[in-house]
């Protein structure tokens, strides 16, 4: 019985690795199977009693419950992009497997060990949490992830508080029977298979969402395509009821010339320019996508028609200064813009036409300009 946590911690191992296998680029799901075999593997040595002598197994011990929640925040942060240094892992795993040393083999103190090994990887677990707490305001799956190491943190801290006082100084038969190890096996069973569901369940929802931003996403430019745009628009447009919105329509001129002139290899490299420009100059509310060949939806929220020219402008400017590789130096490519306000009730669609209208319309008057609905406003390079 003693060793059902540990083989149920192996087999999320297994699962781990298993999903690791099928997305090799998910490489925070690796150390997730690293974090759940390590800890199996400390809990299997506890349990054995292997190696005999106790001080080997009390650095050995140390060594495996430090490490499993180092991989396990490792493998968070990995997941956000971020990354813990090594000095600081090293000074928490060496730390920790120094302090249960001495106070072994210089001052034999099993409850200080105790003390000192749980508050040491309630406290890896919670500076992982703190590194993390910007997640609190991303998705709901971020932020799983987020209360997922605060929780299990602070349960080895107050776990460790509230039954600490049960561990005997120096007698390792009688710890096996405190009140201490029987909630550590308690919490090991539950908050492991709970901690290892709740990561399976993370994982799979981070390839859905990015099956879903694949779906969605035009793969040249990394823009939305009209699937994506129509989805996050509708949200934009619940959310942002009676603020202003701007949708600017943008065409690249002469793309076909481009095309005919230097190669599709060079339109590509400049409808990804474009767009690169394009989501510079946005704010993050902002919304761009690419609809076409060469054409391009904005959607500003917050901004009313006159607000919504200046940025266009800034944005039609900077385009036309970039010089794109595959073309000669003094060649420029410019975009023409066509601005016009969301009406209460219309649907994106219905604006965009309008914002296409006037678009069409600064093309007719020599390209490279801004033309915006209701402004007797234009500009030309």
């Amino acid at each position: 019985m003693q060793f059902i946590p540990s083989a149920l911690l192996l087999l999320f191992a297994a699962t781990f690795l298993c999903i690791w296998l099928l997305e090799r680029r998910r490489r925070h799901l690796l150390l997730f199977a690293l974090a759940f075999l390590t800890i199996s593997a400390a809990t299997v040595v506890q349990f054995a009693l292997w190696p005999a002598d106790i001080g080997y197994n009390t650095i050995v011990c140390a060594a495996l419950y430090s490490a499993a929640p180092l991989l396990l925040v490792q493998g968070v942060l990995l997941r956000s992009g971020q990354s813990m240094a090594r000095a600081e892992q090293a000074a928490w795993f060496g730390g920790i497997v120094v302090i249960l040393a001495c106070f072994y083999y210089i001052q034999n103190d099993l409850t200080v060990r105790v003390y000192v090994l749980n508050f040491g990887m309630g406290g890896i677990l919670l500076s992982g949490a703190w590194k993390l707490r910007h997640l609190v305001r991303g998705n709901i799956v971020d932020r799983v992830m987020l209360w997922l190491l605060l929780g299990l943190g602070a349960t080895f801290v107050g776990r460790t508080l509230l039954t600490g006082g049960s561990v005997p100084t120096d007698d390792v038969d009688a710890f096996f029977q405190s009140a201490f190890w029987v909630w550590a096996q308690f919490a090991m069973s539950v908050l492991g298979v709970a901690m290892g569901l709740a990561l399976v369940v993370v994982a799979c929802a981070d390839v859905i969402l990015a099956l879903k931003a694949e779906r969605d996403s035009d793969p040249l430019t990394g823009l939305l395509n009209r699937r994506g745009l129509q989805g996050k628009t509708q949200r934009l447009f619940v959310k942002g009821v009676g603020k202003p919105l701007s949708i600017v329509a943008c065409d690249i001129d002469r793309f076909k010339a481009i095309n005919d002139s230097f190669g599709h290899a060079a339109g590509d490299i400049v409808l990804s320019g474009v767009a690169g420009v394009i989501r510079s100059k946005l704010r993050a509310a902002d919304i761009a996508a690419r609809t076409g060949g060469e054409e391009f939806v904005i959607v500003l929220k917050d901004a009313p028609v006159d607000d919504a020219f200046g940025l266009v402008e800034t944005l039609r400017r900077e385009i036309a200064s970039v010089r794109f590789a595959g073309m000669p130096d003094d060649f420029a490519v410019t975009c023409s813009f066509g601005i016009a306000k969301l009406h209460a009730g219309e649907s994106l669609w219905d604006a965009i036409g309008r914002a296409d209208k006037v678009l069409y319309a600064a093309k007719r008057a020599g390209r490279n300009r801004t033309f915006a609905e209701g402004l007797q406003l234009s500009n030309a390079a």
